[in-house]
């Protein structure tokens, strides 16, 4: 029997940086779309740029898309995944099977800078509409969810957007898809640098993801015990801010504390601006600091590391793991309802919804953060 295109589908997109959860998110939008929707899925390898690159072989020719189509029919789930200029794969049941834990995307994720351009997006949508999609599914952060807030206004298709990033800078959600598995490896790390602290009696800064916000370092210093946390939301730090830290640092040394965990987000900021990765900053300034004539303990040795893309690794927490398939089910709600309205979905006092694109920030997202930083401080006062 000759395989035959469906006549509609939902295709899913991973776009931006990885996020863990992302794979756990495909296998719920697929086995959901399967098995209870009844809705063939297609996936989109590479994010936006599969798609404007499928856009640009098709170019709007009605035989070429009917050869992408066969294509499609011809090589669905892994034969798909594993063909090289296969930028969409119709999913099946195989496909996902056994990727919920697995950290990135078996699909692949990537920048795309023509999508910035109208005419782009104009060709992807044409390509959209000729593959019979009635959704488009977004996972991703910032810079993702703004291409497909463009998509939602710039066409009738429906996209829902998923937000996936361990920097967990949407304002709009309590939590992105990501962020407890990037906390979890975080506490990790701290766990081993620890050891190293102790034995040396050391200062040990470590540089943590998060963009221009300091929740993945806040959460991870409040989990991990680190003893101190610096965010970017106060502003940047001068030189006397710096010898305020290290002062803190040094007073409770001298009250018998043996080391120092300080974590320091990515977004941080300095006056005068440095060029410099924040964790050496902070180094230069402690270890100043800590040398100074007649200091209590000159030979206090500060140790920097950038933890980097760690971060974004490793198997997936099962808080995740669920987060994903809630948000999953979600997005096909939103999608079965016959309004078809676009939006983004949002855990709000752990109530999943779909909220407008543009949504305002929740200012209890702020209040928070200041009440985390309270008890911190609270908690590792020496």
């Amino acid at each position: 029997m000759i395989p035959t295109y469906p006549e509609q589908a939902v295709a899913v997109l991973f776009s931006g940086g990885d996020s863990p959860g992302m794979n756990a998110f495909l296998r719920a939008v697929v086995r959901l779309g399967l098995n209870r929707e009844k809705v063939a899925v297609l996936g989109i390898r590479d994010g936006y740029r599969g798609l404007v690159r499928t856009a640009r072989a098709v170019n709007g020719d009605a035989e070429a898309l009917v050869r992408l189509k066969q294509d499609i029919c011809n090589h669905p789930g892994r034969a798909g995944l594993i063909s090289e200029q296969l930028h969409l794969i119709q999913m099946d049941h195989a496909s996902v099977s056994g990727i919920m834990g697995k950290g990135g995307t078996i699909l692949g994720s990537a920048r795309c800078l023509e999508f910035h351009d109208k005419e782009v997006r104009k060709k992807v949508l044409q390509l959209l509409a000729g593959l019979n999609v009635r959704a488009l599914i977004v996972v991703g952060g910032d810079g993702s969810l703004t291409g497909a807030k463009l998509l939602a206004e710039e066409s009738d298709l429906q996209i829902i957007g998923i937000p996936a990033t361990i920097d967990n800078d949407l304002q709009f959600t309590d939590m992105a898809l990501g962020v407890d598995t990037a906390v979890h490896t975080l506490v990790w790390a701290v766990d081993h640098f620890i050891d190293t602290a102790r034995s040396h009696r050391r200062v040990m800064v470590l540089e943590t993801m998060g963009r221009e916000s300091g929740d993945l370092a806040r959460m991870a210093g409040l989990a991990s015990g680190a003893e101190m946390i610096i965010t970017p939301e106060p502003g940047p730090l001068n030189e006397e801010d710096m010898k305020r830290l290290a002062a803190k640092i040094e007073g409770a040394m001298t009250r018998g504390r043996g080391h120092a965990i300080v974590l320091v987000a990515e977004g941080v900021q300095f006056d005068p601006p440095q060029k410099r990765n924040r964790a050496y900053v902070l180094m230069d300034a402690f270890q100043q600091y800590f040398q100074r004539p007649g200091a209590p303990f000159p030979d206090l040795e500060v140790r920097p590391s950038v933890l980097g893309h760690l971060q974004r690794g490793g198997h997936t927490t099962p808080q995740d793991c669920i987060l994903a398939a809630r948000f999953a089910d979600c997005a096909w709600k939103a999608i079965r309802e016959t309004e078809g309205k676009s939006g983004i979905t949002a855990l709000r006092k752990n109530v999943v919804n779909v909220v407008p694109y543009g949504e305002p920030d929740m200012p209890e997202r702020a209040v928070f953060s200041q009440e985390m930083d309270q008890l911190h401080d609270d908690l590792s006062s020496w």
